[in-house]
């Protein structure tokens, strides 16, 4: 421990020294404009372009006091002939709005309506604040329902209820005024009951909690009206202070909180998913600095000499990279006490995307030996990793394949709402897994010879299968292979899964075969077609035994990966689709001469054809997917 609080420091001090005089003034300035731009984009920007419609209004018409709006004065036909000649793209002759069809116009209508919509709100408000028994529009008491049927609790439906007075009785007995509301959702229809029974439990008996019923006179309306008032007069004030801007806060409504619809401007689509990537940005942006740092010591052949320093590579790892986790991990606490969340719960969604930052980054600076490519594969790894995680959780509320993101997690943290066990690990499990298996893999390709080699992308893949491959125990090295390599192939498989949500059925399928299929069976096969490179595999025999090992060992890691997938994303068509057999046999028969076939076919041709060998499996897997969809699962084509 005491190695890697000693390379952790002098990483620090590494890292203080390139930020000193104008260069540190130049980090903080880029830091203030995207907190700034950050600000504004959520905040659908100021208003910076003045004058940006031109309108005319007669004499006798409204006045017009916004900076939008470039008001010219026009009485009579001159207002018309100038709307008719584009002069003018809106004419306001007297309480009349005239404008043209094309699109100029009708936006400027749009946005002259809106102003007046405003002005109208600011003159009710004022006669509402000098007369408070005068009614105001609609106000609304929100409470959160749990939408889980069958927990034997009230049905959400039955919790509406109109403040309404008396309901007309039928034969002396009040009759609740309860609508004929279809069957959604799995409840069931609601049908009015003229006579309920005296067991029956009625709507006003639920736990929910309602507002007081109004009464029609008496003292029943004063608390109503006193309860909901303050409310009320506090959104006047915000709404007279705003200019209309939505509140930045992540949940739309908290529980028991008096809302008014008029006043009211909803938050921009997507706002959760952008404040949960508010944590990315500085995770991606102390990730570069890591990457740099480590680069840069490899040009040097620094690292050279840390390796023959009595620390091993496990420790000069972790001690470069503890700085850069300590960073994040402040970062994170600091934007969730900043924006009001729970402090535990965002170190527990966003330390696993930053150890799977990192992990991507890691790797990236092991296996490229100049800045160029560094630069290159930093920017694709950034975007890759950027749909990964935004991509699922805009589906957050919609479908429990957003789950496969820890940014659905942050976003119904925002919203107040909970998240089981299940559905926390798996969002995160895969990053902690890619975490360990870059950790195990860094450690083992940590040497000179490695680091310092100059070789093309697929041959420094191809030495680090051979790293990791024990040749005095290569059945179980294949098998553990397999094994480690499941969350990436979990993590493709599950983004194409995402990304073909919105195509048609048949193409979304066909699309994920595609993806899944073809990562399966590279995952089975590449250190099998390692050995063969190497010359390792000298008989048929030995090469069929290593491909049931390779079959067996991913077969296991798949099955427990579905098994927490399946318990929270279950609802889905495409899994119930492509997952719903409960086989076991019969996927490791596949598993098995899928990945034979590959192997036999990349033996018999050479390793230069492990491409067609890899198409000539990817077809007997295709074959057996559509044989369990068509055939077990009985889905019609």
């Amino acid at each position: 421990m005491r190695s890697i609080l000693v390379i952790s420091r002098r990483e620090i001090t590494r890292l203080r020294s390139r930020f000193t005089g104008r260069s540190r003034l130049f980090v903080l300035g880029i830091f203030a404009f995207a907190a700034l731009l950050s600000f504004v984009i959520y905040h659908q920007g100021p208003i910076i372009s003045k004058a940006l419609y031109d309108i005319g209004v007669s004499p006798n018409g409204p006045s017009v006091a916004d900076e939008r709006f470039n008001v010219l004065s026009a009485g009579g036909n001159a207002g018309y002939a100038m709307l008719d000649e584009n002069d003018i793209d809106l004419y306001v002759p007297g309480d009349e709005v005239v404008s043209r069809p094309d699109d100029q116009s009708q936006y400027t209508a749009g946005a002259f309506k809106q102003y007046i919509e405003r002005q109208e709100l600011l003159r009710i408000s004022e006669e509402y604040k000098d007369n408070i028994d005068q009614a105001f529009p609609l106000r609304i008491e929100v409470h959160h329902l749990d939408e889980s049927p069958g927990d034997g609790g009230p049905v959400p439906v039955a919790a509406l209820r109109l403040l309404e007075p008396e309901d007309p009785a039928i034969d002396g007995q009040s009759v609740p005024m309860v609508p004929n509301v279809p069957e959604v959702s799995g409840f069931p229809a609601l049908e009015p009951d003229p006579f309920p029974s005296a067991a029956a439990p009625s709507a006003s008996e639920s736990e929910i909690p309602m507002a007081a019923e109004l009464e029609p006179s008496g003292v029943g309306a004063e608390p109503a009206a006193s309860a909901t008032d303050d409310a009320v007069r506090r959104q006047l004030e915000k709404y007279e202070n705003s200019s209309g801007m939505p509140e930045f806060k992540a949940e739309f409504a908290s529980e028991s909180e008096i809302i008014v619809p008029s006043l009211m401007t909803p938050p921009i689509p997507l706002s959760q998913v952008l404040i949960a990537f508010f944590y990315v940005v500085p995770i991606f942006f102390v990730s570069v600095f890591f990457t740099s740092s480590f680069m840069e010591e490899k040009t040097n052949r620094k690292l050279v000499i840390l390796l023959s320093a009595p620390v091993t590579p496990l420790q000069i790892i972790l001690g470069k990279m503890l700085p850069y986790i300590g960073y994040s991990i402040l970062a994170i606490i600091v934007i969730t006490v900043v924006l009001g969340g729970n402090v535990g719960l965002g170190l527990a969604i966003f330390v696993p995307i930053m150890l799977f930052v990192l992990s991507i980054y890691l790797m990236v600076a092991l296996l490229y030996r100049t800045f160029k490519d560094q630069t290159f594969f930093s920017v694709l790894a950034v975007w890759i990793v950027t749909a990964y995680l935004v991509a699922p959780a805009m589906f957050t509320g919609v479908n429990d394949l957003s789950f496969i993101s820890p940014l659905t997690l942050a976003v119904l943290m925002y919203r107040g709402e909970s998240f089981t066990v299940s559905q926390y690990f798996l969002s995160t499990l895969p990053m902690y897994m890619v975490f360990a298996v870059t950790m195990f893999v860094g450690v083992r390709i940590f040497n000179e010879e490695y680091l310092m080699g100059f070789r093309p992308l697929y041959r420094k893949l191809s030495e680090v299968m051979g790293f990791l491959l024990n040749p005095k125990h290569l059945s179980l090295s294949v098998a553990f292979l397999s094994f480690i390599l499941i969350p990436v192939a979990f993590m493709v498989q599950f983004a194409s899964i995402t990304l073909a949500s919105n195509l048609a059925t048949p193409v979304a399928l066909g699309v994920i075969f595609v993806f899944s299929i073809i990562t399966e069976e590279i995952a089975k096969s590449a250190g099998i077609a390692v050995l063969l490179q190497n010359g390792m595999i000298r008989s048929y025999r030995g090469l069929v035994k290593l491909a049931f090992m390779s079959a067996l060992g991913f077969l296991i890691g798949e099955k427990l990966l579905l098994f927490l997938a399946l318990s929270v994303i279950s609802d889905s068509m495409f899994t119930d689709a492509v997952f719903s057999s409960g086989l076991l046999i019969a996927p490791l028969v596949m598993h098995f001469i899928a990945t034979a076939v590959v192997c036999l076919v990349t033996m018999r041709l050479g390793v230069r054809y492990y491409a067609v060998g890899i198409l000539a499996g990817s077809v007997l897997h295709t074959l057996y997917n559509l044989w369990v969809l068509y055939g077990i699962g009985g889905i019609t084509p």
